[in-house]
């Protein structure tokens, strides 16, 4: 498709037809960015809908450590980021970085000798990986490491170094990107139940602290995988956002997304639940100026974790697949993207 060609599908509202207001569009009024997760599928329709709607891009998997390096001496599997990189690139969009460091996809190779050693080792895959996307906005240089019920998960190299070796991870990442923002991200910390409480007390004083040490740490991505089973609470989640916002921290929400396993099988009612829900959170949410990113975690059913089904909550009410995007399968807009657009259209300028 010649560039003239695709600047006129982009006008229309990509693939899904009609003049729908872009995402980015409005984000970009307010001071926010709107991004996408993406896993480089080909489709060309899909591809443009990301290229409308979204100025971020966020590799889904293709980053993550052991993907990236499953052994001390296999090479790099560079290639299918790569691809995910270009595409931000040709299209103008920015790109982040997702992740350096995930408990559940460790590089074990790295957790050997003492902290010296240790620090060596992962130092290095962070030079290499970084160095490797110079022009990445952002990175998570953590994902998931607080516990509901401890300060850390129990993960090999924090549970032996904590502070220490987090502190090391962030300015080694600094000093690798020194204008690239650098963020920890995190789930549960949207919920208003005990043990998400109990999180966001302990990823509050984790920041605390690394404050305190003169950490490069930029902003708290809150994942925000909104669910039907233990409902996300509005007011839980700006209590965490003042928390952040009073350290002098962006907030992203990072992962968005609502996972419909109890709604109703009927896809009418069900979608209305969806973009309700969306609504309720976000409209309180995006008020807040601290918010800077706003992040899909999938824009579109075509290409979704919820659909594919690699979450622990399945679709329990009747048999019809997942719907947790703003687009459908076949990539048109349902309520839940309307409902987006309304809570954007709320939201106020950001200033820098």
């Amino acid at each position: 498709m010649s560039k003239s060609s695709l600047d006129d599908t982009l006008k229309t509202g990509g693939p899904s037809g009609g003049d729908l207001p872009a995402l980015k569009t409005l984000g970009k009024k307010r001071g926010l960015e709107i991004g996408t997760a993406y896993t480089d599928n080909a489709d060309p329709a899909y591809r443009r809908l990301l290229a409308y709607h979204s100025d971020l891009i966020v590799p889904q998997w293709q980053l993550k450590p052991r993907f990236l390096k499953p052994h001390k001496n296999s090479p790099y599997n560079f290639g299918p980021c790569d691809s995910i990189y270009a595409f931000a690139a040709k299209n103008r969009m920015a790109f982040h970085g997702h992740t350096l460091f995930w408990h559940e996809e460790p590089i074990r190779w790295a957790e050997s000798g003492d902290f010296q050693e240790a620090s060596a080792t992962y130092g290095e895959f962070i030079r290499e990986v970084v160095r490797h996307y110079p022009k990445a906005v952002s990175w998570d240089v953590f994902n998931e490491i607080v516990e509901e019920n401890q300060p850390f998960r129990d993960e090999p190299l924090i549970q032996r170094y904590g502070l220490q070796f987090i502190d090391f991870c962030l300015r080694t990442t600094h000093e690798a990107a020194p204008r690239a923002r650098l963020a920890l991200n995190e789930y549960n910390l949207e919920c208003a139940m005990d043990w998400c409480r109990s999180k966001q007390a302990n990823m509050t004083r984790l920041l605390r602290d690394l404050k305190r040490m003169g950490s490069p740490v930029h902003a708290v991505g809150i994942q925000a995988h909104l669910s039907t089973v233990h409902r996300a609470s509005p007011r839980a989640t700006l209590d965490m956002i003042n928390a952040i916002a009073d350290l002098g921290l962006d907030v992203y929400i990072s992962e968005l997304d609502v996972n419909d396993s109890t709604l109703p099988r009927d896809i009418a009612e069900r979608d209305r639940l969806v973009a309700e829900y969306y609504e309720e959170f976000l409209t309180p949410v995006l008020a807040h100026r601290a918010v800077k990113r706003l992040v899909f975690w999938g824009i579109s059913d075509f290409d979704n974790w919820v659909v594919q089904g690699y979450t622990t909550e399945k679709r329990k009410a009747g048999t019809g697949a997942a719907r947790p995007a703003l687009f459908d399968a076949e990539n048109q807009p349902k309520p839940a993207f309307h409902a987006v657009v309304r809570a954007l259209s709320a939201a106020p300028s950001r200033t820098s």
